[in-house]
C-alpha cells in the first residue's frame, strides 16, 4: 500500500514538474515569438521605406532625363526639320508627363517633396511651352524663326527645372540615410532577438534532455504492464473484430431472407450465409413438411454436414423438437442423444439441436456437432442466428399463404378470376414476342343450377371441386386453369393455336362426361360441359376480345344443344352465312 502511495507522489510530482516546465516553455516560445514578430515587422517597414527613397529618387532621375531628351529633339528639329526629331519628341513629352504624375503619387507622405514636385510640374510646363514655340515657328514661319527660338532656349542663364530637381534629389537622400540607418537599427535588434530566441530554445531543449532523462527511468518500469495491455487490449480488439463481423454477418443475413420472395431463395440464402457464420461447426437445417410428419434437410456444411444432411425423420425423433427447446441445455451434460442424430452416426461428436420457434409454431431445427465441445459464444451465435431463421421462413409460409389466398379459388384451388384478368396481358405480350398462338378455353357446367337445386349445395360443390381437379390434371405446367365465377371455368393455353386447342376442349369435354363424383356414401349423376374456344390472333388481339369471344363461342355450344364444342370461327361462318341471304 505504501509503495502504491510513492508511486502516486512520484507520478505528481513529476506531473507537476513537466506542466510547470510545459508552461514555462509556452510563456518563453509567446514571448519570443512575439519579439521576433515586433522586431521583423520594424524592420521590414523601414526597409520598405528605404527602398520607397531609392525609387524616388531614381523617378526624379528618370523625369529629368526624359526632359532633356525632349530638349534635345526640339533643338534637333528646330535646327534640322527632321519628322523624326519631331516625332521622338511627342513621345518623350509624354514620357515626362508620365514620370512627373508618377513622382507626384510616390511624394504624397512627404510635404514638403510634395511642394516641390508642384514647382517642378509647373517649371516643366514653362520649359514646354519654350519647346513647342521651337516646333510652331519652323512649321508656321520656317527654319529662321526655329534657329532664333533655339539660340534664346541655349542662351538663358538658369534652369529652374535642374534647380527643383536636385533640390528634391537632396531632400530624399537625407531621407535614405535616416532610413538606412533606422533600417540597419532594427536589423541589430532582429539579430539580437534571435540570439535570445535561439539561447532560449537550447535551453529548453536542455531542460527537456533532463526530463527526459527521469521519464526514461520511470518508462522503463511501466514497460512490462504497457505490454501486459497492450497484449489484453490486441484481444479485446480482435474479439470486437470477431464481434462486429459476426454482427454484420447476422444484419446481412436478416436484410437478405427478409427480401426473399419464396422459400427457394431463402434457402438459397442460408446454404450461403450460414458456413462462414459457423465456421468451427458441422451443420444442417431441416424443416418440417406440410403435413408435419417428416423432417428433412435443407442445408448442410462442414465435415460431418452431409452425415446430419442426409437423414429423414420424424419430430419426435428430435428432443429439441419434442421440448421446443434448445437439446442439449447449457449444463445437460447427462442429456439423452437424438434418436436422428444416432440414425446419422454422430452420437462421438458433441451436438447441439436447436428448435426453429416463431408464433408458437416449430418450423424445423438446427443441428450442430463438432469434435471438442462446442463454446459459449458459438451457441448464443447459434442460438441467435436460429431465431432470425425461424422468424424469416414463418414470414415467407405467411407470405405463401396470403399470396396462395389471393390468386387461388379455394373450392378448386385454381387460379382465380383476378389472376386471370392480371395475368392474360403478360401472356398476351409473350404470344406476340415468340409469334406463338394463345388460346382460351370457356367452360360452363351444364344445367348446374338444376344440379344444385336435386342434389344440394355440397353436391355442386363437390362436382366443381372435381372438375377443378380434372380441368388441373389436363393442363401442361404453363397453362392456366382458372374459375371464372359460378359454374364458370377458363383455361388459358400457351403455345397453342387454334386447331390444338380445339383438341384439348373436346379431350377434356369426353372426359367431363366420364367424370365420376364421389359424394358420401355414392357417386353423383354424370355432368356434362359446353366448350368455346378462341384463339390469338385470330378472334381478338386484346384480353378483353378475347374472352369475349369465347364466352360468345360457350353461348354458341349451348344453343347447339350443350355438351358441345364451339369456335370463335364457327361464329364467324354463322354470321356470313345470315349476311348472305340478305345481300342477295
Amino acid at each position: 500500500m505504501e509503495a502504491l502511495q510513492r508511486h502516486h507522489q512520484r507520478k505528481t510530482r513529476l506531473r507537476r514538474s513537466v506542466l510547470a516546465m510545459a508552461a514555462l516553455a509556452v510563456v518563453l516560445i509567446l514571448t519570443l515569438a512575439a519579439a521576433v514578430f515586433v522586431t521583423a515587422w520594424l524592420y521590414r517597414n523601414a526597409h520598405q521605406w528605404t527602398l520607397h527613397s531609392y525609387q524616388v529618387r531614381e523617378q526624379i532621375l528618370e523625369l529629368t532625363g526624359q526632359l532633356q531628351l525632349a530638349e534635345m529633339d526640339a533643338r534637333n528639329y528646330g535646327l534640322t526639320g527632321r519628322d523624326v526629331a519631331f516625332q521622338q519628341y511627342w513621345r518623350h513629352i509624354a514620357a515626362v508627363d508620365h514620370d512627373a504624375a508618377q513622382l507626384a503619387e510616390q511624394v504624397t507622405d512627404n510635404p514638403a517633396q510634395v511642394a516641390a514636385a508642384k514647382q517642378l510640374v509647373t517649371a516643366i510646363a514653362a520649359r514646354r511651352t519654350q519647346f513647342e514655340r521651337i516646333l510652331g515657328d519652323y512649321r508656321t514661319h520656317g527654319a529662321e524663326a526655329a534657329h532664333a527660338d533655339v539660340v534664346a532656349l541655349v542662351s538663358q542663364p538658369d534652369q529652374p527645372v535642374r534647380a527643383l530637381a536636385e533640390a528634391m534629389l537632396d531632400r530624399e537622400a537625407a531621407l535614405l540615410a535616416q532610413r538606412e540607418a533606422t533600417s540597419k537599427r532594427y536589423g541589430k535588434r532582429v539579430t539580437l532577438v534571435a540570439a535570445f530566441a535561439l539561447v532560449g530554445c537550447l535551453t529548453l531543449l536542455l531542460a527537456a534532455l533532463i526530463n527526459s532523462s527521469f521519464e526514461r527511468r520511470r518508462r522503463q518500469r511501466s514497460e512490462l504492464e504497457l505490454e501486459r495491455n497492450a497484449q489484453h487490449l490486441q484481444q479485446a480488439l480482435q474479439e470486437a473484430r470477431r464481434s462486429s463481423e459476426t454482427l454484420r454477418r447476422l444484419s446481412t443475413l436478416a436484410e437478405l431472407l427478409q427480401n426473399c420472395r419464396d422459400l427457394d431463395e431463402a434457402i438459397n440464402v442460408i446454404e450461403r450465409a450460414l458456413p462462414p457464420l459457423l465456421p468451427d461447426v458441422s451443420g444442417a437445417l431441416a424443416l418440417i413438411n406440410a403435413s408435419r410428419n417428416i423432417v428433412e434437410a435443407r442445408v448442410h456444411w462442414g465435415l460431418r454436414g452431409s452425415d446430419l444432411g442426409g437423414a429423414i425423420f420424424a419430430p419426435d425423433d428430435c428432443w429439441a423438437l419434442r421440448r421446443s427447446q434448445p437439446h442439449p441445455g447449457e449444463d445437460g451434460h447427462a442429456a439423452p442423444v437424438c434418436p436422428h442424430l444416432t440414425q446419422a452416426g454422430v452420437t462421438a461428436d458433441h451436438a447441439l439441436c436447436l428448435p426453429l420457434n416463431s408464433q408458437g409454431q416449430v418450423l424445423g431445427v438446427l443441428s450442430l456437432c463438432a469434435p471438442a465441445m462446442i463454446e459459449v459464444d458459438t451457441r448464443r451465435l447459434a442460438m441467435t442466428a436460429a431465431d432470425q431463421l425461424a422468424l424469416a421462413l414463418a414470414n415467407l409460409q405467411l407470405q405463401a399463404s396470403l399470396r396462395t389466398q389471393s390468386i387461388r379459388d379455394p373450392l378448386t384451388n385454381l387460379f382465380n378470376r383476378r389472376y386471370l384478368e392480371a395475368s392474360m396481358p403478360r401472356e398476351l405480350l409473350r404470344a406476340e414476342r415468340r409469334q406463338g398462338g394463345l388460346s382460351v378455353l370457356m367452360f360452363d357446367l351444364d344445367h348446374f343450377k338444376r344440379y344444385n337445386d336435386t342434389q344440394g349445395h355440397d353436391a355442386g360443390d363437390a362436382l366443381l371441386s372435381a372438375f377443378g381437379a380434372l380441368l388441373a390434371q389436363s393442363c401442361r405446367g404453363e397453362d392456366m386453369p382458372c374459375r371464372f365465377g359460378g359454374e364458370e371455368f377458363t383455361l388459358v393455353l400457351t403455345d397453342a393455336d387454334h386447331a390444338k386447342a380445339r383438341e384439348r376442349a373436346e379431350a377434356i369435354r369426353k372426359a367431363t362426361a366420364e367424370l365420376v363424383v364421389h359424394y358420401r356414401a355414392g357417386t353423383l349423376p354424370p355432368a356434362t360441359v359446353s366448350i368455346g374456344v378462341a384463339t390469338y390472333p385470330e378472334h381478338g388481339g386484346t384480353p378483353e376480345a378475347l374472352l369475349r369471344m369465347a364466352d360468345q363461342a360457350l353461348y354458341r355450344a349451348k344453343q347447339l344443344g350443350r355438351n358441345v364444342v364451339a369456335s370463335a370461327s364457327d361464329l364467324a361462318r354463322t354470321t356470313n352465312a345470315q349476311a348472305a341471304p340478305a345481300t342477295t
